[in-house]
């Protein structure tokens, strides 16, 4: 029918390396920052909502 969006992946083959260790590490500290920004902005949305009603 239709293909799973997420599929797993295996190990890395011989001729795959992964990517460099400080790739990795900003894609993630990136994700964590653009999670906390998404987070608070929701909390000052809620509370400027309550202070409005």
């Amino acid at each position: 029918m239709t293909r799973n969006l997420f599929e797993p992946q295996g190990p890395a083959e011989a001729g795959n390396a992964p990517p460099p260790f400080g790739r990795r590490i900003a894609w993630f500290a990136g994700l964590a920052l653009l999670s906390l920004v998404i987070v608070a902005a929701t909390a000052y949305l809620l509370r400027a909502l309550l202070f409005i009603g």
